[in-house]
């Protein structure tokens, strides 16, 4: 697994004051530069602002043409400001090469010209650069001396053991604390197998509470450390590790990041996922990793997302931007509780998205419920081919039965 990283996000700003006898004198292709400036804490990012009064290009003229440059890869979400007025304009850039990006036709000069006092205006760029740094891991510690004592306790993964003392599992864990203090096979054997987490994830989160660091771990590690300390309960572990998570959101985290706030009911990290996943959704869809998430996950991340109103509301999307492999699951679900409520926005999906699987159990339902359906306003206000499809196929399977 590859180190984790720590991904940050900082503001900063610059700004060049424009005359008007640049604006009117200068020729398409002039441009004005600023200063080279460094983006904070981003070990040598640098970043600056070509302007162009008559425009970068033959197209462009009779507006100013205004573009952002960085030396290295990093993402951005700037935006440009007349400063004084409400012209603005913004974007969000993954920046991968030396290229400039920006409006070729920010403003015109008709839009500008009035904006000028005693000659001059101020054009200002404000920028929020997501770039990743060396992760640096908080690690906790619940006890400096520890050592020299001899364990008198194991942890059993697989055919390893992680020795410890009692006195730590007690203090760290409140569901160690009540195995030990009481008559159980655990206490009187001296040891508790651990079945559901890898030996690297029990020896790192106990290693952790001695005071011990863990170097530079992988994004999965710590994930899986926090899952083992939400466990257990160990909450000096929990609180020192929440908000490396969220430092570490990227397309190649993403899926065990989110999977993590699912799982362990962190909503505030399911938040900042929904927003995260709806700038990047195209390249996070194309990842292994995200195809392998719980199809329930999924849904629950879209209908969050984009603010969608029933689950039945994410098979229309998911359908649209391939996220396919929910399709089934969900349709199933979807299929099984097959209501009157929920009949007319199915049987809509189903036929407009061509999903004949599920066909004949709409067919079916319509049978049943034809009485009733036949009654509602939302029936008849269905394409045309809706309605004519789900009828003619429940005609066919009545007569099929008879």
């Amino acid at each position: 697994m590859s180190a984790s990283k720590q991904v940050i996000t900082i503001n900063d700003s610059v700004g060049f004051v424009l005359s008007e006898a640049e604006l009117t004198g200068k020729k398409v292709g002039e441009f004005l530069l600023t200063r080279d400036n460094e983006i904070p804490c981003s070990d040598g990012i640098k970043w600056w602002v070509k302007g162009f009064p008559a425009g970068k290009s033959k197209e462009d003229q009779k507006h100013i043409s205004l573009y952002l440059y960085v030396s290295k890869m990093v993402s951005a979400k700037f935006k440009f400001y007349v400063v004084g007025s409400s012209i603005q304009d913004s974007m969000y850039h993954d920046f991968v090469e030396h290229t400039g990006c920006g409006f070729p036709t920010f403003a015109s000069h008709e839009m500008l010209q009035p904006l000028f006092v005693d000659g001059k205006l101020v054009i200002a760029c404000e920028a929020d650069f997501t770039f990743s740094v060396p992760f640096v891991c908080p690690m906790p510690r619940l006890t400096i001396d520890g050592y020299h004592v001899p364990t008198d306790f194991e942890l059993v993964v697989g055919t390893k053991q992680v020795k410890v003392h009692r006195s730590l599992l007690s203090l760290i864990s409140p569901v160690f604390y009540h195995m030990l203090s009481h008559d159980t096979v655990e206490s009187k054997l001296g040891k508790i197998e651990i079945t559901d987490f890898d030996f690297e994830i029990v020896d790192g989160a106990i290693n952790l509470c001695y005071g011990s660091k863990l170097g530079t771990p992988s994004i999965e590690i710590v994930v899986g450390v926090l899952r083992f300390a939400d466990k257990y309960g160990m909450e000096s572990v929990t609180n020192q590790f929440a908000k490396i998570p969220r430092f570490n959101l990227s397309i190649e985290t993403f899926p065990t990041i989110v999977h993590y706030a699912y799982d362990c009911f962190e909503s505030n990290l399911f938040d900042e996922c929904c927003t995260f996943f709806k700038e990047h959704q195209k390249l996070i869809f194309a990842t292994e990793k995200f195809c392998q998430l719980p199809p329930s996950l999924v849904a629950r991340l879209v209908k969050k997302t984009f603010d969608l109103k029933m689950r039945l509301d994410v098979l229309p999307h998911a359908h649209a931007n391939g996220i396919d492999f929910i399709l089934n699951p969900l349709e199933q679900r979807i299929i099984k509780g097959l209501s009157l409520d929920t009949f007319c926005k199915t049987v809509s999906y189903v036929w407009e998205c061509s999903r004949d699987d599920q066909k004949d159990a709409c067919a079916k339902f319509f049978n049943d419920n034809q009485a009733e359906i036949k009654l509602m306003k939302e029936f008849y206000e269905l394409p045309p081919q809706v309605t004519h499809g789900v009828m003619k196929l429940g005609y066919e399977i009545s007569i099929a039965d008879q």
